[in-house]
């Protein structure tokens, strides 16, 4: 089961509501409550974005309707990825740092493919799922709008576009929305782009801002590269933990799960719900020392632990020695 960012969820439902739909009905039909919506680092089940199209393509029927709502979610509605793309130097660095957030992040990632004759800006989902299709071009007309009002008439142009979905039986407002001829039922979702819109400047460029958003990414690494269930958790842990949770019932609920699920989809992966969060632990532990200023008893609290003695001996059990002496190495 593919899971996806809140933040999408949240950006969404944005856009629906900013295009006249019923906000409500959409959040009932995909059950998606207040807390589930909330999480910073949340993740929910591809099946609840189903569900939001679903509602969607009920209340307006139109072909166009992805590529719509891409221009009608408001600029600042996914957060620091926003303003990492905006600040960057030019279209080509902005696509760079997009890469590598996504690659950071989720399930979906961009291949950039550049050349003398400009460049093309594939999306690629690691976890297909159904619908896979309308995100791909959910996400292209982001792209475009985000990058059009960015441009400040400057102009963003894409040479064409390409979609995965299969190509509507009557012509559609597509090339008029995207600027761009349109070619349906492509392997890949992309944008081509000229020599000079790949190298256009942006100019909210802001080298600082830019700077920040990249150190406050590095610093949200979870510490896994694995499934997008073990990230989930991992993500969720990171708040759970201060708080004295480690239970994987909470998790489970979390991301609306059940827990014996949660404990099936585990071990379908060769995994348990110790083996992940005490991967987490360690892994947060190495940060948290390497980043320095955090008492080691203040640390202990953070990771769950009871005291720092409890933290002490689980550290010597991961490294084969105690905090200091593991800095020391360092």
């Amino acid at each position: 089961m593919p899971l996806l960012p809140a933040t999408t969820a949240r950006a969404i439902l944005q856009g629906f509501e900013a295009l006249g739909l019923d906000g409500g009905a959409l959040r009932a039909e995909a059950g998606l409550d207040a807390a589930a919506l909330a999480a910073v680092d949340g993740a929910l089940p591809s099946e609840c974005f189903t569900a939001l199209w679903r509602e969607a393509f009920r209340q307006a029927p139109r072909e166009e309707l992805p590529t719509e709502l891409g221009f009608a979610v408001p600029f600042g509605a996914f957060g620091a990825v926003d303003y990492l793309a905006s600040s960057s130097a030019t279209v080509q660095s902005a696509f760079h740092s997009l890469q590598v957030h996504f690659r950071r992040v989720g399930s979906m990632r961009l291949e950039l493919l550049e050349g003398p004759e400009g460049a093309t800006v594939q999306v690629l989902n690691a976890t297909p799922f159904e619908g896979v299709h309308l995100s791909d071009e959910l996400t292209l007309a982001l792209f475009v709008a985000r990058f059009r009002l960015k441009s400040r008439g400057q102009g963003f142009t894409p040479r064409r576009v390409r979609l995965s979905r299969e190509a509507p039986a009557r012509p559609t407002r597509h090339p008029l929305l995207l600027g761009a001829p349109v070619q349906f039922g492509c392997r890949l979702a992309a944008l081509e782009l000229s020599p000079e819109t790949w190298a256009a400047p942006l100019p909210d460029a802001d080298p600082g801002l830019q700077l920040t958003l990249r150190q406050l990414a590095g610093q949200l690494e979870l510490g896994a590269t694995g499934s997008d269930l073990e990230l989930a958790l991992r993500a969720r842990l990171r708040a759970a933990l201060p708080e004295g949770d480690a239970e994987a019932t909470s998790a489970a609920r979390a991301l609306g799960l059940s827990e014996r699920t949660l404990h099936r989809r585990l071990h379908e992966l060769g995994t348990t719900w110790r083996v992940v969060l005490d991967g987490f632990r360690e892994a947060e532990a190495e940060r948290l020392l390497a980043a320095g200023g955090v008492p080691l008893g203040e640390l202990a609290l953070r990771l769950g632990f009871s005291d720092q003695t409890a933290f002490n001996r689980a550290f010597k059990r991961w490294k084969a020695r105690s905090p200091t002496q593991w800095l020391r190495s360092r």
